[in-house]
């Protein structure tokens, strides 16, 4: 029953990743403003959930999970009701779209966690396998569902599309969840100053990113918000080593699975969404297909995913992690190497099988991948590491749309100056050359995967060493 809370949050949060994205054309003519502009209703939803997961994951443990489950669906749905009624301009409605990535993260910080919580070892990975269905859905319904509501209705339906399904999660939360035993927890605060200092380096990290393609990477301002990055993680870390209630317990990242399995998340989930953002450009304006073709196409890969998590996270619990997260790596280095050999008479059946074979290897390294880290981590910290690997999820996702744009327009410079070919020639030649970036990283997470200690990812049903006899 627990599903039905986590699915209410993953569904919610997910599907508002996506779904606004399909209206900002719309949003531009409407608002009178340049694309430049419209472009920060995307950046912001990922930009405050990458700062907030970790802060909000150690907030429930210290409050309760249930507490934030409830806060969290009453928080998201009031602002997809005030969203559209008061967002008379866009600086307004960007906002709220500020205050919709808070809600994301008070709930979807804590999923992993509550699954990982519910379930013992000999069904945690099958159980996490069943919840990335579920966000799964939300990504591929964003698009879908969002296009149809903005085509017959307007872009206030796509916000007042997640109403009824807050009220259902929290009408849920209040009848499934149990409630919390906060015993843990006592004599525990939220440090604050640590909870600001790592949001300033996240938060700023990503800026840097996100404006890589307008400064440039040798630009001051980019360099300046690395540096100002690295500055503040640095203090975040001496901080963290001298409290005693720290935001985060940096003993975990002593565990190598928890860290090297958080690294290879992180290039797991920037290759994922480098796939994503060069595909549609590639259907549009290479294969010259509509945009809701090109939409249709795309979900092959959410659907694969879908039917594929389950069976990676029973895979997780019989033979240990590493084999459904090296398989499923290796899947999506095949598919990365098919996208690269596209041309522009190629048949968009090859990009569907493509997709396929990428969406078979989602769904079996990110549940194996999840249940590492969850695994790696003491019960009483399952909130921490459930921030933590949501937070690597969005920075992989920060990093894939980073480096394939500037991969991308570098290289079909390059091939402007040393070629004669048409436009559609160089990108496609870019885009090979960008495929191959993501090959590259692959290898590297590849090698991560087989680093990790047998002794905690090839365990055996029964057979759980705890996370304090691995320190």
């Amino acid at each position: 029953m627990i599903f039905s809370v986590t699915s209410m949050a993953n569904l919610v949060g997910t599907f508002s990743v996506n779904s606004l994205n399909i209206a900002l054309p719309t949003l531009t003519k409407e608002f009178g403003v340049s694309q430049n502009s419209i472009s920060w209703l995307a950046l912001v939803y990922s930009l405050i959930s990458c700062c907030t997961l970790l802060i909000l994951g150690r907030a429930a443990e210290l409050y309760g999970y249930k507490r934030q489950f409830k806060i969290g669906f009453l928080f998201f749905g009031l602002v997809c009701i005030a969203a559209p009624l008061l967002s008379v301009n866009l600086g307004v409605l960007i906002f709220f779209r500020c205050l919709q990535g808070i809600g994301y993260s008070i709930m979807i910080s804590i999923t992993q966690a509550i699954v990982s919580r519910t379930f013992d070892s000999k069904e945690r990975g099958k159980a996490l396998g069943v919840n990335t269905v579920f966000i799964s859905i939300g990504l591929a319904a964003g698009p879908t569902i969002g296009g149809f509501l903005l085509t017959h209705f307007s872009w206030h339906a796509i916000f007042y599309f997640n109403v009824p399904i807050c009220i259902l999660g929290f009408i849920l939360t209040c009848f499934v969840m149990a409630d919390d035993d906060m015993e843990t927890s006592e004599g525990k605060n939220m440090d604050w100053s640590g909870a600001v200092l790592f949001a300033m380096s996240v938060g700023i990290f990503s800026v840097g990113l996100n404006f890589t393609t307008h400064w440039g990477w040798k630009s001051i301002y980019f360099l300046g918000c690395m540096l100002f990055s690295v500055l503040s993680l640095n203090a975040f870390i001496m901080r963290e080593k001298r409290i005693e209630s720290p935001l985060m317990s940096l003993q975990l990242f002593k565990n190598k699975t928890f860290s090297m399995a958080n690294v290879v998340s992180m290039l797991s989930y920037l290759v994922q969404q480098l796939i994503t953002y060069l595909l549609p450009f590639y259907l549009i304006n290479i294969q010259s297909l509509q945009s809701d073709v090109a939409g249709l196409i795309m979900l092959s890969s959410s659907i694969a995913m879908m039917v594929i998590s389950p069976v990676g996270g029973s895979m997780t619990d019989k033979h240990g992690a590493r084999l459904p997260s090296g398989i499923g790596l290796i899947f999506i280095c095949v598919s990365c190497l098919f996208m690269s050999s596209l041309k522009e008479a190629s048949n968009y059946f090859v990009v569907i099988f493509t997709l396929i074979i990428m969406g078979i290897g989602t769904g079996l390294s990110v549940s194996s991948i999840n249940t590492a880290i969850l695994n790696s981590a003491p019960r009483e910290h399952a909130g921490v590491a459930s921030g933590m690997l949501a937070t690597m999820r969005n920075l992989g996702q920060t990093l894939g749309v980073a480096s394939s744009s500037i991969i991308l327009t570098s290289r079909q410079l390059v091939y402007n100056e040393k070629t004669h070919l048409s436009a559609k020639g160089t990108y496609l030649l870019a885009q090979r050359d960008t495929y191959y970036f993501g090959i590259v990283v692959l290898v590297v997470a590849l090698i991560f995967i087989f680093l990790l200690p047998h002794s905690v990812i090839d365990k055996k049903l029964g057979d759980v060493k705890s996370y304090h006899k691995e320190m």
